[in-house]
């Protein structure tokens, strides 16, 4: 009999261990996609709100490592009705190797605390675009640092009680594709410490002009093989190109023939490279964009 009830407390313990993201209340839409924006244009969110009708349903901003405010800036999302986006750079300040030695358990577990006393569901997006090259300001370390990594922050997170943080996934959809040089696949950690997978995908200058299709839907596949809701993290066409607004306007389509995607998060700023994705400050994209949220296929909110 003892022999027996020690198997069973070591077969559960190993199943807590094995499935820590398991525990966080599912927060996809049951119908629908969620539409969202980081809106970095003078007004922020409440005045693209207001130009295009409608609320949004997610609300995306990027944080430092080191950033304590979370309190502060759940707030106004969880009093609108939005979910809060919150994409967390670990680069520069720290690394993929740092994370998964512990040493930085101190800023991770505050940040959970943090949330957790929120009661608010956030979406995290840790160390967005993980993929990058060597030398890039975002990387933080190769795939088995990164997973390490991922995995010790996930474990932390439960351990003080945030199961209202949804983890998302995000690299780039390049590198889903065959011409990558790395395999963004390469970099997942495992389905037990995952909510959403995502993919950041743009038309940017000097590439061709590329499709939804063309763009994600290698990720959209990958999400699909994972049994996880697939977010767009990132989205943008250059203002000066023609096609970007029949482009915005496209993302409702190609949307409802994907079933995995279940939600979109287009990118409304100037990039650091000066990159001009604004849509407040371009009419016909604004008017593409409105149109979009007026699809009811779009019309998902939390």
């Amino acid at each position: 009999m003892r022999r027996t009830i020690l198997l069973v407390l070591a077969l559960a313990a190993a199943g807590l261990a094995a499935a820590p993201a398991a525990q966080a209340a599912s927060i996809m839409p049951t119908s629908g996609i969620y539409l969202g924006a980081f809106a970095n244009e003078p007004g922020g969110i409440t005045t693209l709100e207001t130009d295009i009708g409608r609320h949004l349903a997610l609300d995306r901003t990027y944080m430092p490592w080191t950033f304590t405010g979370w309190a502060k800036r759940v707030a106004p999302d969880a009093a609108a009705g939005r979910i809060p986006e919150l994409a967390w750079s670990a680069a520069p300040t720290t690394t993929a190797a740092a994370i998964a030695s512990g040493s930085q358990d101190r800023i991770i577990t505050a940040a959970a605390r943090a949330l957790r006393a929120t009661g608010t569901d956030v979406m995290l997006v840790p160390w967005y675009e993980f993929d990058q090259p060597k030398g890039h300001k975002r990387w933080i370390g190769g795939p088995k640092k990164v997973i390490a990594a991922w995995r010790h922050m996930v474990t932390l997170f439960r351990a003080a009680g945030a199961t209202n943080v949804h983890f998302v996934w995000t690299p780039m959809a390049f590198d889903f594709g065959p011409h990558a040089k790395v395999d963004a696949r390469t970099f997942y950690p495992g389905d037990n410490y995952v909510h959403w997978i995502g993919a950041d995908a743009y038309n940017l200058p000097g590439a061709p002009f590329r499709t939804q299709d063309e763009l994600l839907d290698a990720a959209v596949a990958f999400a699909h093989a994972h049994a996880k809701p697939f977010i767009v993290g990132e989205t943008a066409s250059l203002a000066s190109v023609a096609a970007t607004p029949g482009w915005i306007e496209a993302y409702g389509a190609w949307a409802a023939a994907h079933p995995t995607v279940k939600a979109v998060n287009f990118f409304d700023s100037i990039s650091p490279k000066g990159y001009d994705f604004r849509l407040v400050a371009h009419p016909a994209l604004l008017t593409a964009f409105t149109t979009l949220g007026q699809e009811a296929n779009m019309g998902a909110m939390p």
